[in-house]
């Protein structure tokens, strides 16, 4: 798995972050009665339900909290949406074949080995499936990522305008002329004295 951070992405084991979303997405396995699985051990993939609740062994003890890669049919990826306290699983699902001539990435159809292998536990991991993934997890996000800039660019301008303000106060305080203040900052005399003091009268022209 990656991490996107800040712009660049960096291996992890867990899942998929990046930077101001609150969001950690991952691939889960599904299975034949709607449920799905992600983590657990060798031949064992833990059990969760669709709003993303791990099963636990005292959960139902008639039932098991894990089960075999064999079992996998397919694939989604998945959204933990910290903000919104919610688990999203997203479209579209990606289909297991059992033989390797009918995969078809294209068509969202992939070859996992045969029943007994453990790869079904590990596509993410795949070279050639990861970029895949990691595109549909990024559109689920990108609309939290455009706010997030927004909200980062706006508390900087701030910060700077701020910053400014006080320049420009020291700067009237030792006598200095809206023109010299306006000629600093790009704009006219008359425009510098709009931007931060309309009321203060001409002191020099």
């Amino acid at each position: 798995m990656t991490v996107a951070t800040g712009g660049r992405w960096r291996e992890a084991t867990m899942g998929w972050f990046t930077e101001g979303s609150g969001h950690e997405g991952y691939v889960v396995c599904v299975f034949a009665d709607g449920m799905f699985g992600a983590g657990g051990k060798h031949m064992e993939i833990s059990l969760m339900s669709p709003d993303g609740k791990v099963i636990g062994e005292n959960d139902d003890p008639d039932s098991q909290a894990w089960r075999p890669p064999s079992q996998v049919v397919g694939w989604r990826v998945a959204c933990s949406c910290e903000p919104f306290k919610k688990h999203v699983v997203l479209d579209p699902l990606w289909t297991r074949v059992w033989d390797p001539v009918e995969e078809d990435l294209t068509r969202y159809l992939i070859y996992a080995g045969a029943p007994s292998s453990d790869d079904p536990s590990y596509v993410s991991d795949r070279d050639d499936l990861e970029p895949l993934f990691l595109a549909q997890w990024h559109s689920h996000i990108a609309p939290d990522l455009h706010l997030h800039t927004i909200q980062t660019l706006g508390e900087q301008i701030k910060t700077v305008e701020a910053q400014l303000d006080e320049a420009v106060a020291a700067a009237r305080a030792e006598g200095l002329s809206w023109d010299k203040i306006g000629r600093a900052y790009g704009v006219t005399r008359q425009g510098a004295r709009k931007r931060w003091d309309a009321q203060e009268p001409d002191r020099e022209q």
